[in-house]
């Protein structure tokens, strides 16, 4: 069975959730004897062909249809919300003999992709991984600002090659990451079949702290509190400066590509103000497989994830895994597997007092918060997230 999983990006500069999850599918695909592919465009990479762990990747020249198109928007595009055309891309998927279109991408992309299945016949999945039903609306609004004041051509070329339909409408699968989100997909596509289909994640032994700490000049005394995540508004990082400001013996660390820099500046700025930048330290990215990236966990005295709104929530599960106690919001696909005083301490989303609380809680919580935490790690293991993925192919091949 030949597959080709459709993306809208995927680097490894500037790793993110879905690239995670595309890869670790690929992976255990191509373990199963099956032939998966990658295809993208060449946003925030360049246009070719590479090959890891025995995957193809296929990356294919873009556009963004608006003007003008500053070098600065359409990097905020690459970053975050992009909607490109990619013909190239629809191309290669024609000539390339797939069984099945794997998307991960929505709008334009998922559209030519789903119009080619029509035309070929090959079944289309569609996997929602950004939430797209349960994205707040001024987030939305800030996702689209660089297209503030442009000219799209974009709608004239959508009608010219009959790509104005809701991609979710016409595929022939939807797997979404929450029940939040299956809920609201039953409700607006009445009769499609949509399926709760979570990510996971692959056990990791954490490796000895060695010189961690002395490399990014973290004090040894330090309670180290950790995120691991885009450094976006949506991830809301800024909250965590609170705990700063509230616990003199704390020290943050932010690991993860920035795709919103003003707000990473405004995290800096906040940081200035309240004579914390001895106590905040950040990373912009590190490659998904570091070693440090398993030393920081190591490291840690606990993980948060302050999300405004999280589909699913894979660092959150990692951190469980490490057996780190994890602090985290009580938003979207988090709540399908986080349970309050049981395996994480939850607060209210954006919520200062409930955060400062939830971290006075969690100083005093014991050991079956951990060992509660692994145990939910443990359900969510690639190899068997996979192997159900790969009977929904067989079942949509008959």
């Amino acid at each position: 069975m030949k597959i080709a999983h459709i993306l809208r990006r995927f680097t490894f500069s500037e790793w993110g959730g879905t690239e995670s999850v595309v890869l670790n599918i690929a992976r255990q695909q191509k373990a199963q004897g099956l032939e998966p592919e990658i295809l993208c465009t060449a946003a925030l990479d360049r246009v070719g062909v590479e090959e890891t762990d025995g995957i193809i990747i296929r990356r294919f020249p873009y556009f963004y249809p608006y003007f003008p198109m500053p070098q600065k928007d359409k990097l905020a595009l690459d970053k975050k919300g992009g909607n490109p055309f990619a013909p190239e891309l629809v191309k290669a998927l024609e000539n390339g003999n797939y069984d099945i279109f794997h998307i991960h991408a929505g709008a334009r992309l998922a559209n030519c992709a789903i119009k080619l299945g029509r035309k070929l016949d090959t079944p289309c999945i569609m996997s929602l991984h950004g939430g797209a039903c349960a994205i707040p609306e001024a987030e939305m609004a800030l996702m689209l600002k660089p297209l503030k004041n442009k000219f799209s051509y974009g709608g004239i070329i959508d009608r010219l090659c009959g790509l104005r339909q809701a991609p979710e409408s016409a595929a022939d699968m939807l797997l979404a990451l929450s029940r939040e989100e299956v809920a609201k997909l039953c409700r607006r596509y009445p009769g499609k079949r949509v399926e709760l289909f979570p990510n996971g994640i692959l056990h990791r032994e954490l490796p000895e702290e060695g010189e961690f700490r002395k490399k990014y000049n973290i004090p040894t005394e330090a309670k180290l509190l950790l995120c691991i995540s885009r450094i976006d508004y949506q991830k809301n990082q800024k909250i965590l400066l609170e705990l700063l400001k509230k616990h003199s013996d704390t020290h943050l660390l932010l690991i993860g590509p920035v795709t919103a820099d003003w707000y990473y500046k405004e995290i800096i700025s906040e940081a200035e103000q309240f004579a914390l930048t001895d106590r905040l330290t950040v990373i912009p990215g590190l490659a998904p497989d570091s070693i440090e990236l398993l030393q920081a966990l190591k490291s840690a005295c606990c993980f948060i994830l302050p999300s405004r709104h999280e589909p699913f929530g894979i660092a959150a599960l990692e951190a469980l895994d490490a057996q780190v106690p994890l602090i985290a919001s009580k938003v979207g696909g988090l709540c399908d597997f986080l349970v309050d005083g049981k395996n994480a301490m939850l607060f209210e989303d954006n919520d200062v007092n409930a955060l400062l609380k939830a971290y006075d809680r969690l100083e005093t919580a014991g050991k079956e918060l951990i060992s509660n935490g692994k145990e939910t790690a443990s359900r969510y293991d690639w190899r068997n997230i996979a192997s159900k993925l790969s009977d929904i192919y067989r079942e949509l091949l008959k």
